[in-house]
């Protein structure tokens, strides 16, 4: 039973950092992203650390993998963002 909930956190983890990437990449809609880093810079690094741990605790198989991805390439993207904001 708490592996489905560690699942569950891992993946709205991931909707709340993945998220406001997509929005922002297509030039829609850049609030959300603008939230989240005015927060704090490291909150979405953050976030996603707390999304591939609670992936690996979470529910065994495809899932898993595909939440640990996600949340990985959140992390990377969050880094790389990071890091150009750092350097301007």
């Amino acid at each position: 039973m708490t592996e489905k909930c560690f699942s569950c956190i891992s993946a709205s983890i991931c909707l709340l950092t993945l998220l406001p990437l997509a929005l922002a990449a297509i030039h829609w809609f850049q609030g959300p992203l603008e939230i989240l880093l005015n927060v704090h810079l490291y909150l979405p690094s953050l976030l996603s650390v707390l999304g591939v741990g609670a992936a690996i605790i979470g529910i065994k198989g495809d899932l898993k993998l595909n939440l640990v991805l996600f949340n990985v390439l959140s992390l990377s993207l969050y880094v790389i963002l990071t890091i150009n904001l750092n350097a301007l």
